[in-house]
Formats: C-alpha cells, sequence, structure tokens
C-alpha cells in the first residue's frame, strides 16, 4: 500500500492535532480523570508528526518555484503563531514554535545550495552551518529555546541533502540516519528527565514516522488544500486552548 502527499500530510496533521490534545489540556487534567495512559498514548502518537512536517519542509523547498515566498510564508505564520503558541502551551517568554525551527532549517537549505554552486568556498559553507547550530543550542543553554533544537533544525536538512541523492544505496542510509538522529534525541530527552517512567521513553515512537514514510508514493494526490496546511497550526492550537479553559 501506497500513499500521496495529501495523505500524508493528512497524518502528520491529525497526529500533531492528538498530541497538542494531551500537551495543551495537561497530565494533571488526565491523572485527575485516572487516565494517565490515555495521555501517553496521546502524546506517543504525537511524535510520528514532526518528522513527516520535516520531510515535507525539505521537499517543498526543493520543488517550490518561488523559494524567497516559500520563507516568508513559514515565517508570517511563525511569527503569527508565537502568542498562540505561548498561551497554548504555556511556554516560557522565549520558547520559539515549530514554524521558527523550520525557517532556521530552510537557511541551512540555503548554504547547502551555495555549496553546490559555489564548491570553492564549500569550507566556509560548512563553518556556516556548525556556527548555525551552535547558536541554536546556545541560545537553547540560555534559556531562549527553539522548538525541537538542534535535532529540530537538522532533520529536515537530512532529508534534504539525503532523500534525492545521487549517493550509493542513500535511502538505506537516508533511514538509518534519520533512525540515529531520532534515538540521539531520545537519548538526551532522557538524560535530562532521567525517571523510570515511561514518559521518558514516549519520544521514541518518533521511529514509527519511518514506516509511514516509506509509503510515501512521491505523488500529489487528488486534493492540495496548500493553505490549509498552513492555517491549521495556529488554527487547530488556539481551539485546543479555548477548549482547555472550559473544561
Amino acid at each position: 500500500m501506497k500513499i500521496d502527499r495529501f495523505w500524508l500530510k493528512i497524518i502528520a496533521v491529525t497526529t500533531m492535532f492528538i498530541d497538542h490534545i494531551a500537551a495543551i489540556i495537561g497530565l494533571d487534567y488526565f491523572s485527575a480523570l485516572q487516565l494517565d495512559w490515555l495521555y501517553i498514548v496521546m502524546r506517543s502518537i504525537g511524535r510520528i508528526s514532526f518528522p513527516i512536517f520535516a520531510f515535507f519542509v525539505a521537499e517543498g523547498w526543493q520543488h517550490t518555484k518561488n523559494k524567497t515566498k516559500y520563507f516568508l510564508y513559514i515565517l508570517i505564520f511563525a511569527i503569527i503563531s508565537q502568542p498562540i503558541y505561548y498561551f497554548a502551551l504555556n511556554e516560557q517568554l522565549f520558547e520559539l514554535n515549530i514554524l521558527f525551527t523550520f525557517c532556521i532549517s530552510i537557511l541551512l537549505f540555503v548554504i547547502v545550495d551555495n555549496i553546490k554552486q559555489y564548491k570553492s568556498l564549500t569550507f566556509i559553507y560548512i563553518c556556516s552551518i556548525f556556527a548555525i547550530l551552535m547558536v541554536v543550542f546556545m541560545l537553547d543553554a540560555m534559556g531562549i529555546t527553539i522548538s525541537y533544537g538542534v535535532y529540530g533544525v537538522l532533520l529536515p536538512l537530512i532529508f534534504y541533502i539525503l532523500y534525492n541523492s545521487n549517493f550509493p544505496y542513500h535511502k538505506l542510509i537516508l533511514w538509518i540516519i534519520v533512525a540515529i538522529a531520532m534515538i540521539l534525541h531520545w537519548l538526551i530527552f532522557y538524560l535530562v528527565n532521567p525517571t523510570c517512567d515511561i514518559l521518558s521513553f514516549y519520544t521514541l515512537f518518533a521511529l514509527l514516522s519511518i514506516p509511514v514514510l516509506l509509503l510515501y508514493n512521491r505523488q500529489k494526490g487528488k486534493y492540495s488544500l496548500k493553505w490549509f496546511f498552513y492555517i491549521f497550526y495556529p488554527t487547530h492550537l488556539l481551539i485546543i486552548w479555548l477548549f482547555s479553559l472550559i473544561i
């Protein structure tokens, strides 16, 4: 069975929605109803969404006809979503939503594109990539958090470099690197939260996104709904947050 782009996006949106219901309503509410297990299940399902969105950012950059507009769309909706994201998820003032993470990833795409065009400057561009990643890491250490941190910035770049490359066995190499990145992301999460309960392990469920992505047939599908996927992010956060104020 294969799935096209539209249905793959529906899977990403649905799993994100499930995750954010649990995240915004909060563990305390589920615990009061003795539904801790449901909270864990919903957050685990939600781990599937980010790698799929990371993949689509890379694919979108590769296929868009106007890269400037593509970047600006994501940046504009990142700015629009930020206040809603702050109130909905009760984050720190300097916690930036995932669309800002993707904006940084796109900056790395630009550097990679320049490496292809100006090979004599490869060393400088590679240093630039490391400098950007170091800034992300240092900001996170200072409490100015970017959603998913260095892992979130790098995963789209991994997809961008390897998914359509000409390297021998590039698809196998891609999925191995993606799996390693996910495991390392969990390991860091575990070291920061060294508890023995299952909450320390739900991050590993991101690995389930790999078989889902392997089903992608690279076809557009019957429906596009381009603007729906842009608008959905801030809208669903707002709806869930308002609902959480009522219950």
